[in-house]
């Protein structure tokens, strides 16, 4: 959904609740890196489900916060065999 008016703030979506707790839904999984700086090394670049064109749409998030989000992440693996990561979430 595109912001077409320059001037308004588009509101932040709703979050889906998932074992009590807020989590908002990924649109796409885009890269993976390794930075050894977290304490969890693995990133994924994630673009946010109805995000898109806010300025707001992706963040850099570990691993661990992609539980729910396996098949994502599988298919990412998939499309981009050679970028960091696994096929398996730990």
């Amino acid at each position: 959904m595109s912001n077409t008016f320059s001037k308004r703030i588009q509101p932040a979506p709703t979050p889906v609740i998932i074992d009590r707790e807020s989590e908002y839904e990924i649109s796409q999984i885009v890269d993976s890196k390794i930075n050894h700086r977290w304490a969890c090394k693995l990133l994924y670049k994630v673009i946010w489900l109805e995000y898109e064109d806010t300025g707001d749409e992706s963040e850099w998030i570990p691993t661990f916060k992609l539980t729910h989000a396996t098949n994502l992440v599988f298919n990412f693996h998939i499309a981009y065999p050679t970028k960091s990561g696994s096929l398996l979430l730990s």
